[in-house]
């Protein structure tokens, strides 16, 4: 792990990149790696590489420079085009142009610009001899002993004719043909060199492509994989909501069955219940002797009234009144054993007035007593049904009290505002210090209520 940057490393790289110091330098200087010297030089702004573009012009330029005989370098070829040597090589190799070159006159060009110019030496201070002169002195005449052998006396003529030759002469010689063989071992050290960076970027491109396809698979296996773990997944999860779907509607049928099965024994039941009482019904009725028919009594003969005539009373007297019709007789009530039919309840239509803790007002009691009893069990999740719950309790609550025969006169015009407030749903809590309406507003005293009621169209003298 790389150590942090201090402030005295970061002065030394601002100043050797003011100087054009190349990176890798300041690098070994500092001690750290090129790659992250290069990556802070760019964080502090030091290190800014334009983008430039490829059009159409400058590719065909770059095809015609790589393609020109004798073939430019790297180098050549940027500085013709005004970009950096990665720049080129890039391009060259996004292009397919590496290979297009002829390496070996590449090399020789390449070794051509590399050899330095040999300095001019100085001319030395000592005359040179003639050669007419050396040759035209005279040379020392054999002994008469080695006369039988002509060869060897050849031989030594030759040596001895060679030997005058000036070393400085020699030594020139002997220098230039060891810088023409080190320029020839340095071209193709140099050519040797190129074809091993150009076969080794080759095989680095090669393995980067075969590491970028190994990666591309790996990377493809991976989404494979988490795709099919995710589609498993799934898929188990669609089969165990189906499989508890099943299960509950398994049971749902089940208790149905069975509810229908209870239905149907106890309609067995009360079959079997409703036959034995018709039976036994049947047995006593049976069993009893039967009952003469009641006789009709005879209707009472009327007397009519003796005229006054007759009794001697005067002819005028009071008219006598109509007779009144006999009543109809009594309806007679049969008792029975059997049962009688249950009648079914109907339900209240007309509203009732009912006194209580909100004064008077009109409650519905079935629709009231079941919003009661469905909202009872569930939280309320707005305020509408808040206030259909909180009206609902109330009318509970007062329809309790009222039935039970207890209520309270308000004579408190504040209760009576309370009473409005509470009607129109708003929920109002009495603490020590005053009232809280809905959680939310916080009413110290009784003229703040008044006005609280008065500014939502409750007045005091409505609600007395």
């Amino acid at each position: 792990m790389n150590r942090v940057w201090t402030e005295e490393e970061l002065e030394i790289l601002r100043r050797d990149r003011e100087a054009k110091i190349p990176v890798p330098v300041t690098a070994a200087k500092l001690g750290r790696p090129v790659p992250a010297t290069y990556a802070r030089a760019r964080l502090i702004g030091t290190l800014v590489q334009p983008h430039q573009s490829w059009d159409e012009a400058s590719v065909a330029r770059l095809r015609a420079l790589v393609s020109a005989d004798p073939p430019m370098t790297d180098k050549r070829i940027a500085a013709e085009l005004g970009r950096t040597v990665t720049q080129i090589r890039w391009k060259m190799q996004d292009l397919g142009l590496i290979g297009v070159r002829d390496l070996s006159k590449l090399a020789k060009i390449t070794a051509s610009e590399t050899v330095r110019p040999r300095p001019a030496k100085p001319a030395s201070p000592r005359p040179v001899p003639d050669k007419s002169a050396i040759q035209a002195r005279p040379v020392r005449q054999p002994v008469a002993e080695r006369a039988p052998r002509p060869v060897q006396s050849a031989v030594a003529a030759s040596s001895i004719a060679a030997a005058p030759v000036d070393p400085r002469i020699a030594v020139q010689q002997a220098i230039k043909a060891l810088e023409d063989t080190l320029a020839e071992r340095l071209k193709a050290f140099i050519a040797e060199t190129e074809a091993g960076m150009i076969k080794a970027a080759r095989a680095a491109i090669a393995e980067k492509g075969r590491i970028d396809q190994r990666l591309v698979i790996r990377v493809k296996r991976a989404a494979e994989a988490a795709a099919r773990s995710e589609a498993a997944a799934k898929q188990a999860e669609a089969e165990a909501k189906k499989r508890a779907l099943e299960a509950r509607r398994r049971e749902e049928e089940a208790r149905r069955a069975e509810a229908e099965a209870e239905r149907q024994a106890e309609e067995a039941a009360r079959a079997a219940a409703r036959e034995r009482a018709q039976r036994e019904m049947a047995r006593e009725v049976a069993s009893k002797p039967v009952a003469s028919k009641p006789v009709e009594r005879a209707k009472p003969v009327e007397k009519k009234a003796v005229l006054p005539t007759v009794q001697g009373a005067s002819k005028a007297a009071a008219p006598r009144p109509a007779p009144q019709p006999a009543p109809p007789p009594a309806p007679k009530i049969l008792v029975t054993e059997a049962p009688a039919a249950i009648r079914a309840v109907e339900p209240e239509q007309n509203a009732s007035q009912i006194s209580g803790r909100g004064g008077w007002k009109s409650v519905r009691r079935d629709p009231a007593r079941i919003m009661a009893q469905a909202k009872a069990k569930a939280k309320p999740a707005n305020r509408a049904d808040a206030i259909d719950l909180a009206q609902a309790a109330q009318a509970a609550i007062e329809r309790f009290i009222a039935e039970r025969g207890v209520t309270r006169n308000e004579t408190s015009g504040v209760q009576s505002v309370i009473s409005r407030l509470q009607a129109r749903g708003y929920i109002v809590v009495r603490d020590e210090k005053g009232w809280m309406i809905d959680q939310r507003h916080r009413i110290d005293c009784e003229s703040d209520l008044v006005a609280f009621a008065e500014a939502r169209g409750i007045a005091l003298s409505a609600a007395a």
